[in-house]
């Protein structure tokens, strides 16, 4: 085991864990880390670790984690085929926007470039899907760039980030010391931006709110369903967002997913304004970029998005703003309540009387009834149970008849990653 009065890299390492709230990482060993390993097993009481029989369900296991706490999950593979099975959750926490680092065991420092024995370049391998991969090549900067990792995963558009461990580096002493916790902050709507907002709200005549992304908190969840339902606004979630607001609320009108129930499709195709809060407008979502009409989202989008990257990206917009959806929501739920019934009021109660239609059981041909299965899940299980699914168009019947109630109960990849169900679940 590692000494206690010698405090090496790897020890530093896991002090970083300790020091972001880390109570629960996931792992498949391998000799590139063991003294990580090692540092690990002495703070067990604080600290557990999920030992796995493959890198992907390790990886999967974090991703999940990442999704219902906010804060990113964590994993430790080994280096070459480790950090190749684990890459489908690093693709996920990309797609999905979860916050989730991974840390990945790497060749000596000295035999870098040299083409050892399951060395890869990890900058090459993960640059496109990671928000950034930090190559610690100085045991004195391991604290430092821990931190980061941790800071970067969570800002903005949350999402995942690759930490690599050369071999050689982590008996090596480090005597930097442990940066403190790296919290989420979060962006505020403008009160101009707001203000718009509000002016293109109250001069509509059948507005949609849809909503989705990540970087949600429990607070912002609640201000953004006391918004809808003061306002009496019809609400779409984005893919496999469903959790997001409840879906037996008189506001609720269906998912933007793969497949578009006749509320959702009338609400996107009725509306003369959409405020977009979160989501990213993309593929799914859209109908493979068809369900929006991009001569008309200039006058009748306002998006407030999770980065400036998202903005007007695929679909012109009216308004634009970058802002935590949380802080949108609490901004938004402030406003002066319309005048009550709004104009839309009617056309929302239709929507939803459409959407309960959508929902109800449909007649089967075999055997098995998936449409009643899940309407009857639903009725046994509590509000708070957390449902998990994989890729697959089983996947459909459980997203148009399971009536998702609560915050952080849904998990599904937005990626369409086949093999997530279980080991989320687990």
């Amino acid at each position: 085991m590692t000494s206690v009065h010698r405090r090496t890299a790897a020890r530093a390492l896991v002090e970083g864990l300790l020091a972001q709230r880390v109570s629960i990482a996931f792992s498949v060993a391998g000799e590139s880390y063991l003294a990580v390993l090692d540092a690990l097993y002495d703070v067990s009481d604080h600290l557990r670790l999920v030992t796995c029989r493959h890198e992907a369900n390790a990886a999967n296991m974090a991703e999940a984690v990442g999704k219902l706490t906010g804060r990113p999950g964590v994993c430790l593979v080994t280096r070459g085929p480790g950090a190749t099975h684990a890459s489908i959750a690093i693709h996920t926490a990309d797609q999905d926007a979860t916050p989730l680092v991974m840390f990945v065991g790497q060749v000596a420092r000295s035999d870098l470039g040299r083409g050892a024995f399951q060395e890869i370049d990890y900058s090459a391998m993960f640059g496109h899907i990671a928000k950034a991969v930090i190559e610690i090549r100085d045991p004195d900067e391991l604290p430092m760039r821990v931190a980061r990792a941790f800071e970067l995963a969570v800002s903005d558009r949350p999402g995942p980030v690759v930490v690599t461990l050369p071999e050689d580096l982590l008996e090596l002493e480090c005597a930097s010391p442990t940066p403190a916790y790296a919290a989420r902050v979060e962006i505020e709507l403008p009160q101009m931006h707001c203000g718009a907002l509000e002016a293109r709200l109250r001069a509509a005549q059948r507005p949609v709110l849809w909503v989705g992304g990540s970087g949600w908190s429990e607070d912002g969840v609640n201000a953004l369903r006391q918004f809808a339902a003061a306002w009496r606004l019809p609400v779409v979630s984005g893919f496999r967002r469903k959790d997001l607001v409840s879906n037996d609320s008189a506001e609720y009108v269906g998912e933007l997913g793969f497949v578009l129930g006749a509320a959702a499709a009338r609400a996107l195709r009725e509306a003369d304004l959409l405020l977009v809060i979160g989501a990213a407008l993309g593929d799914v979502e859209t109908g493979g970029y068809t369900r929006l009409d991009p001569a008309l989202t200039g006058q009748t989008v306002l998006h407030v998005a999770m980065r400036a990257l998202d903005l007007g990206r695929v679909f012109p917009v009216s308004i634009g703003v970058v802002a935590s959806p949380s802080a949108a929501a609490r901004a938004l739920s402030t406003l002066p309540l319309p005048a009550i019934p709004p104009v839309w009021e009617a056309w929302t109660r239709e929507l939803r009387q459409r959407y309960e239609a959508d929902v109800m059981a449909i007649a089967v041909s075999g055997v098995v009834n998936l449409s009643a299965v899940f309407r009857e899940l639903r009725r046994q299980l509590p509000d708070d149970a957390i449902v998990t699914n994989g890729a697959g168009n089983y996947a459909a019947w459980l997203h148009r008849f399971f009536s998702v109630r609560a915050f952080r109960t849904q998990l599904a990849p937005q990626s369409g990653a086949m093999g997530y169900g279980v080991p989320a679940g687990i």
